[in-house]
């Protein structure tokens, strides 16, 4: 018996993963395609997705659960994360944001934003990380750019 209980919870764990991961996939294709709109408009090279930052990405926003800040729960901030996992880059920065449900509302929120909008539109960057997260009925969304050193 309990070891029918195990596989049951074990099934119904995995169901939840998988589902997480299509939307995940569904947001980071969606963001990326809205940026790159925008950045077409505006005469700019499109950004490139790359895995390692959408895992950076993903890091972040279940820390911003914690603690909604670009100051991270132990105290460092967003980049260290990049020196963790052995990321060179020349530059980065991040976006976060809160309570969106989808990538047009965020984006939206972003770009009306001078603080947010300037990392969109920004030549310095090449790559980034996508990443949204909901828990409680909230949602937590976070963009790492960055240029890598290849």
């Amino acid at each position: 018996m309990n070891n029918i209980l195990i596989k049951v919870i074990i099934i119904i764990i995995c169901s939840f993963n998988f589902l997480s991961a299509q939307n995940y996939n569904d947001d980071i294709n969606s963001m990326l395609r809205i940026f790159n709109e925008i950045r077409d408009n505006e005469n700019l090279y499109s950004f490139e997705i790359d895995d390692r930052l959408n895992s950076i990405a993903d890091t972040r926003s279940k820390e911003l659960a914690i603690n909604f800040s670009h100051i991270r729960p132990n105290n460092t901030k967003y980049d260290e994360l990049l020196y963790e996992n052995r990321i060179i880059v020349f530059s980065s920065d991040e976006n976060i944001a809160y309570r969106f449900k989808n990538a047009e509302t965020v984006a939206s929120y972003w770009m009306n934003s001078n603080k947010y909008k300037v990392n969109i539109l920004s030549n310095k960057f090449t790559h980034i990380g996508v990443a949204h997260y909901a828990i409680n009925g909230e949602d937590f969304w976070v963009v790492i750019f960055a240029q890598l050193r290849r």
